[in-house]
């Protein structure tokens, strides 16, 4: 059930407490140092704070999807049959990939790009170019369409209508494919 995870340091510390005298104290520095966390949360799952409790509701959201508590996670049940190839996660991770090289050329050319280049061959390579496209073409029509994919996959700082340059952005950052040499 547990995933590894690389968390912030602090989060992969227990509390620790200064031995105070009075009881108070112990509950007050409690407090501060569960709220500087929560925070450290909110970074780590980009979760907007700017939402009141809509944050939050999102935030446990997002947790609940990172530990696979089913009881958050939407039914795309297919029935019987083989397993799908293109999940939603791959299809996220595919408009991603395209998105970061399409800043010079067409979203064909770029999807011709990432099937032949070398970056991108353990996610494409066993693809033809033609596929790749068709496949994010179909993607981007559900990131565009579906107001619950946009929420469940690109989070809760986004409304529902919201398709363009912050929703890539946020694509880019939670799944595009980083360059590993880059530290």
């Amino acid at each position: 059930m547990h995933k590894a995870r690389d968390w912030p340091s602090d989060l992969r510390k227990r509390i620790n407490f200064r031995q105070s005298e009075a009881r108070d104290d112990l509950v007050a520095e409690y407090i501060i140092e569960c709220n500087r966390r929560i925070r450290l949360l909110f970074d780590f799952f980009d979760v907007s704070t700017k939402h009141g409790s809509a944050s939050f509701e999102y935030l446990i959201v997002r947790l609940c999807n990172h530990w696979d508590i089913p009881g958050f996670q939407s039914s795309n049940a297919q029935g019987r049959g083989a397993p799908r190839r293109w999940t939603d996660k791959k299809n996220c991770e595919l408009f991603a990939d395209v998105m970061a090289v399409a800043s010079g050329m067409s979203e064909h050319s770029a999807c011709a790009h990432i099937c032949n280049a070398s970056k991108y061959s353990q996610r494409y390579s066993k693809y033809k170019s033609k596929t790749i496209h068709r496949q994010f073409l179909r993607a981007k029509k559900q990131i565009k369409t579906d107001p619950i994919f946009r929420l469940q996959y690109f989070g809760g700082g986004l409304g529902p209508t919201d398709y363009g340059p912050e929703l890539i952005k946020v694509a880019l950052n939670r799944y595009g494919l980083r360059n590993k040499s880059k530290p």
